[in-house]
């Protein structure tokens, strides 16, 4: 007879589990993914200390970069806040014969405000390095990262 009482209570257990589990909110895990609109690769970058690995220069349908892991985001954060992008800027060439014209530069940080709205299935944190130097920071959902928002022609992966 005790085991049917349990049996009875059990999906009560299960449901205040449940219940309680489902206020707690896990964290995003957002893949990096770089643009570049300048007229260099960047050789390294990172995001929070998270790697973001080289990005060469964009075109009208590509970035530049690949999809590196992870930025964690609390379910819970609004915007704008700001994430810390390091990055160094390749070795500048002129093609042919691939003359290094200014070698690569020093490691920068900056501070990056991210702005705009959340999606409801944040998934891609997406750094754009623009010409004049500054950088934006956006955030993308499941259907993928955005279209590069300067659409640049290149000759090379490292030449424009």
């Amino acid at each position: 007879m005790k085991t049917k009482s349990v049996f009875l209570l059990l999906p009560f257990f299960v449901l205040s589990v449940m219940v309680f589990q489902g206020c707690k909110k896990e964290p995003y895990m957002l893949a990096i993914i770089g643009y570049n609109y300048t007229d260099r690769a960047i050789a390294d970058f990172a995001v929070n200390g998270q790697g973001g690995s080289n990005v060469e220069l964009s075109t009208p349908d590509a970035g530049g970069g690949k999809e590196s892991c992870c930025v964690v985001m609390n379910s819970d954060t609004k915007t704008s806040f700001s994430v810390d992008v390091e990055f160094q800027m390749d070795a500048l060439e002129a093609y042919p014969p691939r003359k290094i014209i200014e070698p690569a530069g020093p490691y920068k940080k900056k501070r990056v405000e991210v702005t705009g709205p959340i999606p409801s299935d944040p998934s891609y944190l997406e750094i754009h390095f623009y010409p004049d130097g500054h950088i934006e920071a956006a955030l993308s959902g499941r259907d993928g990262p955005s279209p590069p928002r300067l659409r640049l022609e290149r000759r090379l992966p490292f030449v424009r």
